[in-house]
């Protein structure tokens, strides 16, 4: 067999070989799925990057410290608005605060002021009504003891007009028995305003009494003794008869009884105009009470102005928060460190809310992986992973920031030619920190079978 002969052999048998070799790897690998067969995943490292704008506010540019290709740390200001409209509003809701403040104050000290006067007349009142309870006890007391001593002297009038009857008309056996009867009723009386006298000078010694009431039991002992004594001696003077001189006495007696029961109605109605003023003192006292009740409600309904004034204030207090918010924003600071890479606007425009303006690079970067449904069990957000920079030789830390689906287009293509459906991917990001070897584009690979989820 010449040459042309063994080569012309050699071809068909190479092509064998290779579809018994496909054929073979079909089968065993899982139809054409390459891809899913991949242990190793490779991407392209890229910067992230960050978008800053105004939070909800707007307005004019007046300062831009910085400028593209800046390095900045975060809270470093990029942007300054005009904040002459919010300053403005700020001030003078702080002086509406301290009018409310003002108000506030005086209201409460004016509450705390009715209070305390309202507590003063109160007690006042009350004083006031135990004293007038004491004077019309009193009162009381007095009257009754100017009754008793009306009656002692009404009764002696009687008694000494009639004993100056007898003088005059003689001595008879039935006024002898009515004189000795009338000597009874007296020395009772006598007895009666001694027991008054000695109770009422305990109470005078005791300081419950008062010298007038001393004056008016004294005045009655004294009266039912001269009754008593002129009683014996009208007796005597029936048994024995009755002289000039007696008779003359007897009319003079008779003159001083009239002029007693005279004293005992003027002491009773003495009494009587005393018991009344205290009853009015009384009624006034609690007129009084009524009026402080009523200054009480008066300051209950001040005290829920204000606290109608302290609403209004904590609403301006919000409403300052919500302008001292808006002037914060007014200023932009850098979210993270990182480098300016562009800036949309200069000083004097006027930029609306919300609209991106500073491009920031971060010090971080990251790449995309798509993997397959039973590949991406294995990652978790989080999750550090090791990734290895061929152009450099050397591996990195990584982090899994997130797992979803990845768009259609990634998606893995089946044999058509067995009806089978395509294998969705999903899209994996991980970051890793920037430093001065790494370059945005660089390669990217991780070693899925290392991955334990």
């Amino acid at each position: 067999m010449n040459r042309s002969q063994v080569a012309s052999l050699i071809i068909p048998v190479i092509s064998i070989v290779c579809l018994l070799s496909g054929g073979f790897l079909l089968q065993a690998k899982g139809h054409d799925q390459v891809t899913v067969s991949q242990t190793s995943k490779s991407s392209t490292l890229s910067s992230d990057s960050v978008h800053v704008s105004f939070e909800e506010v707007g307005g004019k540019v007046v300062n831009i410290p910085f400028t593209e290709e800046k390095i900045v740390k975060k809270g470093d200001i990029l942007m300054t608005l005009d904040s002459t409209d919010v300053d403005l509003q700020i001030e003078k809701l702080q002086k509406q605060i301290k009018q409310y403040d003002t108000q506030i104050m005086q209201q409460q000290k004016s509450i705390q002021l009715g209070y305390s006067k309202a507590s003063t007349q109160e007690k006042q009142a009350q004083l006031a009504i135990e004293q007038s309870q004491v004077s019309q006890s009193k009162s009381q007391s007095a009257l009754k003891s100017a009754q008793a001593a009306q009656r002692q002297a009404q009764s002696a009038h009687r008694q000494v007009q009639a004993a100056e009857k007898e003088v005059n008309n003689g001595a008879r056996a039935e006024d002898i028995k009515q004189q000795q009867i009338a000597i009874q009723s007296a020395t009772q009386s006598l007895q009666t305003a001694q027991i008054n006298y000695d109770r009422t000078q305990k109470l005078y010694n005791s300081g419950l009494s008062t010298k007038a009431d001393m004056d008016n039991v004294e005045q009655s002992l004294t009266l039912a003794k001269n009754q008593l004594n002129q009683q014996q001696e009208a007796l005597a003077k029936l048994n024995n008869g009755a002289t000039l001189e007696e008779r003359a006495q007897a009319n003079e007696r008779t003159q001083q009884a009239v002029e007693q029961s005279n004293q005992a109605n003027v002491s009773v109605t003495q009494a009587q105009t005393e018991l009344h003023g205290a009853e009015l003192a009384i009624q006034t006292s609690q007129t009084q009470l009524d009026t402080v009740q009523q200054a009480r409600q008066q300051l209950a309904d001040q005290e829920l102005a204000v606290d109608l004034l302290q609403q209004q204030k904590d609403a301006q207090q919000i409403e300052l928060k919500t302008l001292l918010l808006k002037k914060s924003r007014l200023i932009l600071k850098a979210p993270s460190n990182g480098k300016i890479t562009a800036i949309s606007t200069e000083v004097g425009e006027n930029i609306s809310q919300g609209a991106p303006i500073v491009t920031l690079e971060t010090n971080k970067m990251y790449f995309d992986l798509y993997v397959s449904e039973d590949q991406a069990t294995k990652f978790h957000a989080k999750q550090k992973i090791k990734v290895n920079i061929p152009a450099l030789h050397k591996d990195l830390n990584g982090e899994v920031r997130y797992i979803t689906a990845a768009p259609q287009f990634a998606n893995l293509k089946m044999a058509r030619e067995k009806g089978e459906a395509d294998v969705a991917t999903f899209q994996v990001r991980i970051y890793v920190d920037k430093s001065a070897s790494l370059l945005p584009g660089m390669t990217t690979e991780v070693n899925i079978d290392e991955i334990t989820s």
